[in-house]
């Protein structure tokens, strides 16, 4: 049972680190349709999807520092950084069942925005709006390490161009990625289990992050996102009934 469990990692790994490389995020929220139907707990599926991203992000943050608007992304930050222990506190004393309803909620909630809505709303670039973005964004993540829509919402309003976007939103999440796997490991939620399948899942995501770059400019994205975001709406629905 083990071993199928490490391949399915690794497979789920490679799908993440794929779609995180060609659309830019997104890797939590593909990770979170499959990892909870086969690891131990809900709480072990979050906290190694939010492993998975702390690697791809902090590369990114690194590489693209020079790029990021750091006063922009301050306000999300402190907010994030306020509601991850909390999201992390309440995601551990929960039971998996009302675990599964919330996410299969937010999956289709996400998946209808981002298919119908995702190019047609802005919100303006205020401080108040990037902290409310920033407190969503870290719920999200604290519960389900898929905190990455609101940042997306609000970031792409309030940088001027697609590089310092990127590297902004890099950096948020290289930040707020750190923060909720430490805060997950101090409440005792990540351990020698969580993160030897943390290790055989980031194969996956090396070598889904190399195919994609690889085949990036083959590829179309938007149908790709389509198809992404059908499997999100038909695992939220499994997960609801």
């Amino acid at each position: 049972m083990q071993i199928l469990k490490c391949f399915l990692l690794v497979l789920v790994g490679f799908g993440a680190g794929f779609v995180q490389r060609v659309s830019g995020f997104g890797l939590g929220i593909f990770a979170m349709i499959f990892l909870p139907h086969f690891m131990p707990t809900h709480t072990a599926a979050a906290a190694i999807s939010s492993i998975f991203s702390c690697g791809t992000t902090t590369y990114n943050a690194v590489k693209f520092r020079k790029k990021a608007s750091y006063k922009t992304a301050l306000p999300m930050l402190i907010a994030s950084l306020i509601t991850i222990p909390i999201a992390v506190y309440f995601s551990a004393h929960i039971s998996s069942r009302i675990f599964e309803v919330l996410l299969g909620a937010v999956l289709v909630v996400l998946s209808v925005y981002f298919l119908f809505f995702g190019n047609k709303i802005r919100i303006k670039p205020t401080a108040l709006n990037g902290t409310v973005s920033g407190a969503l964004g870290g719920v999200l993540g604290g519960l389900f390490s898929t905190g990455g829509p609101p940042a997306v919402l609000y970031l792409a309003s309030a940088t001027n161009d697609n590089i310092t976007y990127f590297a902004t939103i890099q950096f948020y999440f290289c930040i707020t990625n750190l923060y909720a796997t430490a805060t997950r490991a101090i409440s005792g939620v990540i351990n020698l289990e969580v993160l030897i399948f943390s290790a055989v899942g980031m194969i996956g995501c090396m070598l889904g992050d190399f195919v994609g770059g690889k085949i990036f400019k083959k590829l179309d994205t938007a149908k790709l996102k389509t198809v992404i975001y059908i499997g999100m709406i038909a695992s939220g629905i499994i997960m609801l009934v």
